[in-house]
């Protein structure tokens, strides 16, 4: 690995098994600690609860697994995303990154760019498909093969927008349409939120009065770089109003109000997706969760090469004292799941942390393809860990 080992954790060891909540069908499940308490997640493709399938859902989350319980708060039926798509391009629209900030409930929409040279020549096909849940129904081949290498591939466009709730996700308001410019570029695709206590409460001081995002490049599941931005917690839905992390010197960041200038926080090639960010409150330190097909994607590969994508996942977890680095890794998992499912997505929610800080429960979703044909971890999945430090010998771990 890249990184060095952790100086603080000694080991990760998983104390459950694997936990499907009953009745949900849904993944990727970004999460926000709500100010009334409940953990708010995002998630994308699929149903719960049997409710209406789409490509976009807030659950809403209370206790603590596996004594918690899970429930639908908008399947975002009224909301047509991807019928408001630019007319000019292809993009594969979802949600991604969730954060609560007092009352408020913000949700990212990010774009996947399908406009590769091998799907281009069916545009005129393709275009259209692309406002419906299942794009591929009633596809022939050879279309149908390339639209499944790029949907597989999901490589980074961008941010669409930012919306906002004031009643806890059950309305929203902000919705970006095919008039509105482009909010975030490739790099801030994957967008997700830096949570902290409920309503984004209990901020360490040196972080206010920001909020915290970060995102990989590439693609879903493979990338090389993650990047950071901020911006004014007042302010998340004004472009003008974000900056990017532009260098780190002595552990103090720099920021520049150009997308253009962003510098990454972590880096690790070929096996950089999502990121996901926790904060341990016990321990001060920042959890960086990553994970990532263990092929790398890329975009002419072999079909050989393909089919290998989605067999087996790995997850790496590592801490700082910052949360934009450095880095020390305490956690690599490969294959994540075992040999019978590819788990992905990573979180561990604050909410769920031990008051010691040396436990906690994992979020995460898995078979996501028709490999797994079981889809046993196609859903709001959990397992609980525990955390063992490294012994102090004269106020140092060794």
């Amino acid at each position: 690995m890249p990184y060095p080992q952790s100086d603080l954790i000694d080991s990760f060891q998983w104390s459950s098994d694997p936990s499907r909540y009953p009745g949900s069908g849904s993944d990727m499940h970004w999460w926000t600690w709500g100010i009334d308490d409940a953990v708010y997640v995002l998630d994308d493709d699929g149903k719960n609860f049997g409710g209406p399938i789409n490509y976009a859902h807030v659950l809403r989350v209370t206790g603590t697994p596996p004594h918690h319980k899970v429930e639908t708060v908008t399947d975002f039926m009224d909301i047509p995303f991807r019928k408001m798509l630019p007319k000019d391009k292809m993009l594969h629209r979802y949600v991604d990154g969730i954060i609560a900030v007092d009352s408020l409930l913000y949700v990212i929409i990010y774009d996947y760019d399908w406009n590769l040279p091998r799907i281009m020549p069916y545009f005129d096909s393709i275009r259209p498909r692309l406002e419906n849940y299942d794009p591929f129904k009633g596809a022939s081949e050879p279309m149908l093969s390339h639209m499944f290498f790029t949907s597989s591939y999901s490589k980074n466009y961008g941010i669409a927008g930012i919306i906002k709730s004031t009643d806890l996700g059950k309305t929203w308001t902000n919705i970006p349409n095919a008039q509105t410019p482009r909010f975030l570029g490739p790099n801030f695709a994957g967008l997700t939120f830096l949570n902290f206590g409920p309503g984004y409460s209990d901020v360490p001081n040196d972080l206010l009065p920001y909020v915290y995002a970060m995102s990989n490049d590439g693609s879903w599941e493979t990338g090389d770089h993650v990047f950071m931005a901020r911006v004014h917690k007042d302010s998340i839905i004004y472009r003008e109003a974000w900056q990017f992390l532009s260098g780190v010197e002595n552990n103090i960041p720099s920021w520049s109000t150009s997308e253009e200038e962003s510098h990454p926080i972590f880096c690790d090639p070929g096996h950089t997706a999502h990121p996901t960010i926790s904060y341990n409150k016990a321990l001060k330190r920042y959890i960086l969760g990553m994970y990532s097909d263990i092929v790398p994607h890329r975009e002419n590969a072999s079909n050989e090469e393909w089919s290998k994508w989605d067999k087996e996942s790995e997850m790496q977890l590592y801490e700082s004292e910052n949360p934009w680095g450095p880095w020390k890794i305490f956690h690599n998992e490969k294959p994540w799941g075992g040999t019978r499912h590819s788990a992905y997505l990573p979180q561990i929610t604050n909410k769920w942390w031990s008051t010691d800080g040396l436990s906690g429960t994992l979020l995460f979703a898995g078979d996501y393809t028709a490999v797994h044909k079981h889809h046993e971890y196609y859903g709001f999945m959990t397992q609980s860990f525990t955390l063992k430090l490294k012994k102090i010998s004269n106020g140092h771990c060794k």
